[in-house]
């Protein structure tokens, strides 16, 4: 299996151009892939035409209206050089070394058939997937022979351009955004990085890295640029915010269907490549034996594929699918950043589909509660960026746009996308932070998807009877899980600038409590509250090393543990749930007497409604790798 990183290969149809006197083929057997041929198609014979023997390429499926193009203008060039205005195209896979599909390779001929009629040519198709006999006669002139290798990287549509920006205030007025002076530095901010394109300059290594070398969150050197790896704390925090994330979904009144699914999709089909020139020019690509693959950038494509297979009635939406997907983005090697821009992601990503646009707006609306109560729960707040796929789709959907505001009590910034770019969605909310360094980062997302259903065949039964194409949202509540984990470090590092430790929420702390024995006599002791605690459902350690009392209460305090105990003879004196502890809180930056009930009291009242794991490590301390 070989693998390209980035978009597609530029595509090469080969062709062989003949400027025939005579030119005769006759169908003689048809192969598995071969066409239906309309009555008198199984012959043909022509005086005076330009023969097009032509090859499609593996690496042309992905590109099919540009490769289109360019053979079209190829042909032209060639046609007007031998002053000939009859065309022949003829299938012939001998020119490949590896063949497009055939579905592919009949919308290339039947795309260029098309464009060369309306170029004003007498075009003729000999049949696809056929045995043919054929007699040429050259006419054996300097240009009577050519060949050609067709690529596309002349012929691609250029994205239209004029995208425009502009402020919707609560009241719905708009504004240009070199006008606009309110919404705050946060909003400010984003709105210089995002309309005016001036981002804001910062000094010094972002200050949540340090946070990833603590808990274990680096680069992977044995792959790829872009690709993380996860030591055993982090990989524990990962966990939990994809468990987190699926209880999130489960929580918000939909019915659910949690699915699994692969991360490559084949090209040739129609659905996936089309998607595919929609996405842009992040894309990884794989080439097996059974062709040239596509690596999801979000888990569209496999919900996708298994909703188009459903039975569906309308009595059962709205219906939600989610996938904690891993999605593959091809970023620039030098702008990757641990946690918020890497290569190989992973998406807790649901679609939900609704009934109508009705439904669509309602859900919309209730996810987009959903993604600001998140946000909180960390003490944070977004600023919206929304984007619309034309002038058109904000006028249509000025008033749901105008409900965020207000729900939200803050402008939004809108970015028009230019006229002309075949987008499936209309309305697509990015939520935006402000961080520590004064970057406006991207976190969540809900998108409206108007397209999607048609093009992957999604359909549910309505009250009639009939079928019907659904509205389906995207979204992901929490932003990808790295963006998440990102949030958090970054909320701490803030508090750690404001003069207080910092922490992490307990449910997601590795070590949520740690147990330290003055001695090797104490050690029983600990091992019992431990067992207690961990009954609890509270991640324990014990630092069983040889070490005096002082480092360890550094080394816990230094590992960011959320509560820390010293174990002595006064621990001792009495039976195990009646000895009152000296308790570090590291939230509260404060020692407190507890009993070990108010500690799990204490402990299961902040992580409520979480989920929780096991140590993905040793308890003991002195079994933990350096």
């Amino acid at each position: 299996m070989s693998y390209t990183p980035g978009c597609f290969d530029p595509p090469a149809m080969r062709a062989l151009f003949i400027h025939a006197e005579r030119f005769e083929y006759k169908t003689r057997e048809r192969t598995p892939v071969a066409e239906e041929v309309p009555e008198g198609g199984h012959q043909g014979t022509f005086e005076e035409a330009l023969v097009c023997f032509l090859t499609m390429e593996e690496q042309d499926e992905p590109s099919i209206p540009e490769v289109a193009r360019a053979a079209a203008a190829d042909v032209f060039e060639v046609a007007n050089k031998v002053q000939t205005k009859r065309l022949v195209l003829y299938p012939y896979a001998h020119l490949a070394s590896h063949l497009a599909a055939p579905q592919p390779s009949r919308e290339i001929l039947d795309e260029l058939e098309l464009l060369l009629k309306e170029k004003g040519f007498e075009v003729h198709r000999a049949p696809f997937g056929w045995y043919k006999s054929f007699t040429i006669s050259c006419k054996g002139h300097p240009l009577a022979e050519l060949s050609r290798q067709i690529t596309a990287e002349g012929a691609k549509k250029a994205r239209p351009t004029g995208d425009r920006y502009l402020v919707l205030d609560l009241e719905g007025n708009e504004h240009e955004v070199t006008a606009f002076g309110g919404g705050g530095d946060g909003f400010q901010g984003m709105m210089k990085k995002e309309a005016l394109k001036e981002e804001h300059k910062a000094s010094g290594e972002p200050a949540y890295l340090r946070l990833c070398k603590k808990f274990g969150i680096e680069w992977e050197g044995m792959s790829d640029a872009g690709h993380q790896r996860y030591q055993p704390k982090a990989a524990l925090m990962f966990d939990l915010v994809a468990d987190y994330a699926q209880q999130v979904v489960q929580s918000i009144g939909l019915s659910v269907m949690i699915v699994k699914g692969t991360n490559m999709f084949s090209l040739r089909e129609k659905a996936v490549r089309e998607h595919a020139e929609l996405f842009g020019d992040r894309l990884y690509s794989i080439e097996t034996d059974r062709g040239k693959f596509v690596m999801r950038y979000a888990a569209c494509h496999e919900q996708f594929s298994m909703m188009k297979d459903w039975t569906i009635s309308y009595k059962q939406l709205p219906l939600g699918a989610l996938e904690i997907a891993d999605a593959y983005r091809f970023e620039q090697s030098g702008e990757t950043t641990l946690l918020f821009r890497v290569r190989r992601l992973n998406m807790p990503d649901l679609h939900v589909l609704c009934a109508d646009d009705a439904m669509a707006r309602d859900w919309f609306l209730k996810i987009h509660e959903r993604i600001g109560k998140e946000a909180a729960a960390l003490g944070r707040e977004y600023e919206l960026l929304i984007n619309v796929s034309s002038r058109k789709a904000l006028d249509d959907n000025k008033d749901l746009i105008l409900d965020l505001c207000r729900r939200e009590k803050r402008p939004a910034l809108i970015h028009i996308y230019p006229e002309g770019i075949n987008f499936y969605w209309t309305v697509n909310v990015e939520y935006m932070v402000t961080d520590s360094m004064k970057h406006s980062k991207e976190i969540a997302t809900v998108q409206i998807d108007t397209g999607n259903a048609e093009r992957f065949g999604i359909k549910f039964t309505d009250e009639g009877g009939k079928p019907q194409r659904p509205i389906i949202l995207h979204t992901a509540v929490l932003g990808s899980i790295e963006r998440y984990l990102y949030l958090v470090f970054d909320t701490a590092v803030m508090r750690e600038a404001a003069g207080k430790p910092g922490i992490l929420p307990l449910w997601l702390n590795p070590e949520q409590v740690r147990l330290l024995p003055v001695n090797e006599s104490h050690l029983p002791r600990c091992r019992e509250l431990a067992e207690i605690l961990r009954r609890s459902n509270l991640r324990c350690g014990i630092d069983d090393r040889s070490e005096g009392v002082s480092r360890k209460v550094r080394d816990a305090k230094a590992d960011w543990v959320g509560f820390v105990i010293v174990v002595g003879d006064k621990e001792m004196e009495f039976p195990t749930v009646q000895s009152v502890l000296k308790v570090y809180d590291r939230e509260q930056n404060v020692d407190r007497p507890l009993s070990l009930g108010e500690l799990i009291r204490d402990a299961s009242e902040r992580v409520a409604g979480k989920p929780t794991r096991p140590l993905y490590f040793p308890a003991e301390v002195s079994k933990r790798p350096g």
